[in-house]
C-alpha cells in the first residue's frame, strides 16, 4: 500500500502540470498547538481527537473549469490535507471536496464528496476556521459522499441531494441521507440570508474518519438558519430540531464576529452552541481571533469550553494558503 503522502504529491503534481487558465491550484499548510484540561496537557487539534479538523498537516485545492462552445459546462473540484492523526499516532489522508459539477439550463447537478443541503454548511465554507458550526456536533455533516442538484434565483437559491450519511469516509451499512434547502436573500448583495431545510434518512455515527457505530440510526430534522452582515458586524445562527435515533433532538447555534482594519484583517468572533441528542445535552462557548499577517499567511487562536465533558481548551493556530 502506498504512503499517503506518496498519494498526496502524486495529485499535487499532476493537478500542476494540468494547471492552465482553466485551472486554479493552492497550496495550504497549517500548525496547531494548544491545552486542554480535560486531556490535562498539550493538544495538537483543535476538536475532539477524531474529529477531521483542525490538525497539523498539508493540503492543496484544484478546481478546473470545463468550457464547451457556448461558456462553461462544468466544474471539477479536489481538495485532500495529509494531517498527522494523534488519535491514531499515524499520517492520515483526508479527501473534502472530490466532486464533478455538470451547468445545465435548468440547474448545476454534482456527484461525488460535497457538502449537504443542510443549514448554514451548505453554503458556508469554515474548511481554515478553529471555531466549528452545528454541523460537527452532530446534526448535518460538514461533507458527505453522493450527489446533488442546485439552483441560483434572483432572490435566492435551492438545494437538495441524496448522499451516503457517513460523512467523511465512504461507508455502506444500509445507511442514506436526503436532504433539501431553500433559502431567501443573496449574502453579498442583500446582506442577509434565510434558509429552511429538511434532512432524513438512516445515518452513520461517525467522526472524522472514525466509525462509532456502524448501525446506522434514524434522523429526521428540519432546520432555520439566517445569516446578516451589518457594517462591520457578521451575525450567523441556526436552530435544528426533529428526531435522532428515535429521541427527540435539539441543536442551537450562534455566533457574532467583529471585523478590523483595511480588508478585515483582523476579525474577533463568540458563539454559542447548545444541542440535545440520544438524551444527552450539552453546551459549548467559544471565543477565538483572526489576523491576516500577510496575503498568504494568517493567525488565528480559540477559546472553548465544553460544559458535559468539563473542558476549557485553548488552540494556537498558523494557517498558510497560496496559489501555486
Amino acid at each position: 500500500m502506498k504512503h499517503p503522502l506518496f498519494i498526496l504529491l502524486s495529485v499535487v503534481f499532476a493537478a500542476s502540470y494540468a494547471n492552465a487558465a482553466d485551472s486554479l491550484l493552492y497550496f495550504e499548510a497549517q500548525g496547531i498547538a494548544g491545552y486542554s484540561s480535560a486531556d490535562s496537557g498539550a493538544v495538537y487539534h483543535s476538536g475532539h481527537k477524531y474529529d477531521a479538523m483542525q490538525k497539523n498537516g498539508i493540503g492543496f485545492d484544484y478546481i478546473k473549469k470545463f468550457s464547451g462552445e457556448y461558456g462553461d459546462i462544468g466544474t471539477g473540484a479536489l481538495q485532500m490535507r495529509l494531517v498527522w492523526d494523534d488519535a491514531d499516532d499515524k499520517p492520515q489522508l483526508q479527501i473534502y471536496n472530490a466532486y464533478f459539477k455538470v451547468k445545465t439550463s435548468a440547474a448545476d447537478i454534482w456527484a461525488g464528496h460535497n457538502r449537504i443541503a443542510f443549514g448554514l454548511a451548505s453554503y458556508w465554507d469554515t474548511h481554515a476556521d478553529l471555531l466549528q458550526p452545528l454541523s460537527m456536533y452532530g446534526f448535518g455533516a460538514d461533507r458527505d459522499w453522493g450527489a446533488g442538484v442546485s439552483r441560483d434565483f434572483a432572490d435566492g437559491d435551492f438545494a437538495a441531494a441524496l448522499t451516503a450519511g457517513s460523512g467523511m469516509p465512504l461507508k455502506t451499512e444500509g445507511n442514506w441521507l436526503a436532504t433539501s434547502r431553500v433559502s431567501y436573500g443573496v449574502l453579498p448583495r442583500d446582506n442577509y440570508n434565510i434558509g429552511l431545510s429538511f434532512m432524513g434518512g438512516r445515518m452513520l455515527d461517525t467522526m472524522g474518519y472514525k466509525v462509532l457505530d456502524r448501525d446506522p440510526k434514524n434522523v429526521f430534522l428540519g432546520g432555520v438558519d439566517a445569516a446578516y452582515n451589518y457594517g462591520r458586524m457578521e451575525h450567523k445562527a441556526e436552530f435544528d430540531f426533529g428526531r435522532k435515533n428515535d429521541m427527540p433532538a435539539i441543536g442551537a447555534f450562534y455566533r457574532i464576529a467583529f471585523n478590523f482594519l483595511e480588508e478585515d484583517r483582523f476579525k474577533l468572533e463568540g458563539q454559542y452552541i447548545y444541542t440535545k441528542q440520544e438524551g444527552t445535552s450539552e453546551a459549548i462557548i467559544g471565543a477565538g481571533g483572526k489576523y491576516r499577517i500577510t496575503p498568504y499567511l494568517a493567525s488565528g487562536v480559540m477559546y472553548q469550553k465544553t460544559r458535559e465533558m468539563n473542558d476549557n481548551r485553548i488552540v494556537f493556530q498558523f494557517y498558510y494558503y497560496i496559489r501555486v
